[in-house]
């Protein structure tokens, strides 16, 4: 159903839309340094938790994390993988959410929390699926004697599944989630709850 809401709200979220996603920026700059070690040990951490023996590694260096084997010979295959690929949604999320107004008030910062939780567990999962791929497919007859074509097929759906959907819808479904009376109004709907 239509709601009576004029077009006011939405002008005014568009109006600061540019201001919070200069803020969202600079937040995501800030939480960088911080954010990514714990990313890489969490998902190092995920990853070892049910090998024999526990030799997945992911070593932060830079912006990016190496991603291979302890285990293996020195030379074998490591990817360099770029961790901006698997965070840089937190950005389009928290402009989103700042462009609302009073995104903290009345309870809506746990809200906001819960949706940050989220999101840091669906990078640590992404990074966890391109490490699990890696060694799945890329180095070469162990890969094939530490796979099955089942494991090898369940990898390959996860990583492209979390690479393209979940990078690019989870930070709207999430606003969506956490401000859904903001964001139905927007777009000129009722929630259910005002019917």
């Amino acid at each position: 159903m239509l709601s009576q809401t004029p077009a006011v709200e939405l002008r005014v979220f568009l109006r600061r839309l540019p201001l919070a996603l200069a803020g969202a920026v600079v937040l995501w700059a800030l939480a960088r340094p911080v954010y990514t070690p714990v990313l890489c040990a969490a998902t190092q951490f995920l990853a070892r938790l049910f090998e024999v023996p526990p030799a997945s590694a992911v070593v932060l260096r830079g912006g990016d994390a190496l991603l291979g084997r302890t285990d293996l010979r020195a030379d074998s295959g490591w990817l360099k993988f770029p961790l901006t690929q698997i965070h840089f949604n937190l950005v389009p999320f928290l402009a989103l959410a700042l462009a609302l107004p009073r995104p903290l008030a009345a309870g809506r910062w746990r809200r906001l929390l819960v949706a940050l939780a989220i999101l840091a567990a669906a990078h640590v999962l992404s990074l966890l699926w391109q490490l699990k791929f890696l060694e799945a497919f890329s180095m070469g007859p162990w890969s094939r004697a530490n796979y099955s074509d089942l494991a090898r097929d369940v990898y390959g759906t996860l990583r492209y599944f979390f690479d393209i959907p979940v990078t690019f819808a989870l930070p709207f479904l999430l606003w969506l989630g956490s401000y859904p009376d903001r964001v139905l109004a927007l777009v000129g709907l009722e929630t259910p709850a005002k019917r």
